[in-house]
């Protein structure tokens, strides 16, 4: 017996709906969305149906609520990162709809630090590919980053990440090399005055830092990351399993 797709409940499909306006300017940031009468005529839905639509919005940063005064646009919705899965920026900020880019990028082969040299298997002297770059979304800096690269899997750095506008991950899985898992240690950080002109953020603003190493599926690491990421634009979240 065929299997019936199971249909996207109406809450979702008006959240859906909502959020297309969002990302596509129509409702302009600063402004109030449409009354609840207006909204709930056009989709053909219950009060209970749109607030739970909102609400969900709202808790991902598309909208604020103002008590009193109604439901506004919010400038720019925070950038979710789900901890428990591991992909990159550029996927990250794709998933909401908003471009990713880079700046100032730099490309150089030199000798990592002697902590990232252990934790990538290397000789303390041995050369790396590093890619420093900042991370932007719809050309707004959002992440400096600092990537190690083991050189056997980028023969040719140049050619390779000169013009990577892109997700490294899927580079290296088209060279042969994919990431099966990662492991990352965070924690806060202030930031200094090179963080702060790179992230255009105040001096001694708060970011997250995060410093994690890739293994392809042999648990040989591949590379390893160091990102700091702005928490006025991020928003980390992690499925945390238990206490059984």
């Amino acid at each position: 017996m065929p299997r019936v797709k199971p249909r996207k409940l109406l809450t979702n499909v008006v959240r859906d709906r909502l959020r297309e306006r969002l990302l596509s300017g129509t409702y302009a940031p600063g402004g109030k969305i449409p009354p609840e009468d207006e909204l709930t005529r056009e989709f053909e839905v219950s009060r209970v149906t749109l607030r739970e639509a909102v609400r969900g919005l709202v808790e991902e940063g598309y909208l604020s609520r103002q008590h009193g005064l109604g439901t506004y646009v919010t400038s720019r919705p925070k950038l979710r990162n789900n901890l428990d899965v591991n992909f990159g920026v550029t996927h990250l900020i794709e998933s909401l709809g908003m471009k990713p880019g880079n700046r100032e990028t730099k490309i150089s082969e030199e000798a990592p630090p002697r902590r990232f040299a252990g934790a990538l298997g290397l000789e303390p002297d041995e050369p790396v590919i590093v890619l420093e770059r900042i991370r932007t979304a719809n050309d707004q800096p959002i992440v400096y980053s600092i990537e190690y690269v083991l050189r056997h899997i980028l023969p040719k750095p140049a050619e390779h990440l000169e013009n990577l506008s892109g997700s490294l991950y899927h580079l290296l899985a088209s060279l042969g090399h994919p990431v099966d898992h990662g492991v990352a240690t965070i924690k806060p950080m202030i930031a200094d005055t090179k963080m702060a002109q790179k992230l255009q953020v105040e001096l001694d603003a708060l970011l997250l830092y995060l410093e994690q190493v890739d293994y392809g599926a042999d648990e040989r690491p591949l590379l390893l990351s160091r990102e700091w990421y702005r928490t006025d634009e991020l928003e980390f979240t992690v499925y945390r399993k238990g206490p059984s």
